[in-house]
């Protein structure tokens, strides 16, 4: 059931054209955030024939790291966190609602009617496509990175090792992606359109990020740190900046929202968002199935 399940959900995936909407994006996006970077570097040392200085020296070497080998892998598996959790959202919002508006929900249950392995194949499904999506990024911050590396000189130092422990680091990124695919498909789930993924999903997303800067109160008491440690957004924070010293890179150098004093540690982040995560899939989970399946609305 699962396998044919699986099969029917990538096949919409793939024909869907938002999800090639939301790759052109993230991959546009994540090649001109780095090109910008880049100009930045360039125009620090003058290699464009004049000199501005709009950050200091520690932060122009964070950057350097992060247009070279192995640090463009942390740099794009940032963005990954950053615009493409956002996309992501997008993507699973119009999955799911989709299903309720064509009325393909129905035709799916019929056949199948274990509303769990319907909603672990469209979770797996998904968490495919962005795994490709994640691969194709890392591919063009490599091409983008060569390409910057020739014109400014920057070093490589590429090893087994930062190759070997890449695919912990995907896993990462997909970890902290998860709560919000599942809290968005138990939106739409909720709301049985699209519309409304998109409105769960970007309100807790916002939400969550005003939350999570407010981390900078840990600093006053610790008990004030524990509590605000049990949000989700200092642990996704946490989690990030793992991925980021996984290849060399301490990404506090350039935003105080990755500042290690005030974040909890690696084991209690990667526990808490896995429990978010099942939070959230349980919901998604209770939603669809208490619910009555209509047609096409």
């Amino acid at each position: 059931m699962f396998t044919r399940l699986f099969a029917a959900e990538w096949l919409k995936l793939w024909r869907r054209p938002l999800a090639w909407a939301m790759l052109a994006i993230f991959l546009g996006l994540l090649a001109l955030s780095l090109v910008l970077w880049t100009l930045v570097v360039a125009l620090h040392e003058g290699a464009l024939g004049m000199s501005i200085t709009v950050l200091r020296d520690e932060q122009v070497a964070e950057i350097r790291r992060q247009l070279s080998l192995p640090g463009i892998f942390g740099m794009v598996l940032g963005q990954v966190n950053s615009t493409g959790g956002i996309l992501a959202i997008l993507l699973a919002a119009g999955s799911l609602g989709g299903d309720y508006s064509w009325g393909t929900l129905r035709s799916l249950l019929s056949r199948a009617p274990d509303r769990r392995v319907y909603l672990l194949a469209k979770t797996m499904a998904l968490l495919l496509g962005l795994l490709i999506g994640v691969v194709l990024g890392l591919l063009v911050g490599v091409l983008i990175a060569l390409i910057a590396s020739a014109w400014l000189g920057l070093p490589h130092e590429l090893g087994a090792r930062d190759l070997l422990v890449l695919p912990i680091g995907i896993a990462r990124a997909l970890l902290i992606i998860l709560p919000y695919l599942l809290l968005t498909l138990a939106s739409a789930a909720l709301g049985r359109s699209t519309l409304a993924g998109i409105a769960g999903g970007i309100i807790f997303l916002i939400f969550d990020i005003g939350a999570g800067s407010l981390t900078s109160l840990g600093l006053v008491n610790p008990l004030i740190r524990q509590v605000l440690n049990l949000l989700l957004q200092p642990n996704i924070n946490s989690l990030v900046m793992q991925n980021g010293r996984l290849f060399g890179l301490d990404q506090a150098l350039l935003t105080n929202a990755l500042d290690p004093t005030v974040l909890p540690s690696p084991l209690q982040a990667t526990i808490v968002v896995s429990l978010y995560s099942l939070l959230f899939g349980y919901t998604a989970w209770r939603t669809i199935a208490r619910r009555d399946i209509t047609g096409a609305q």
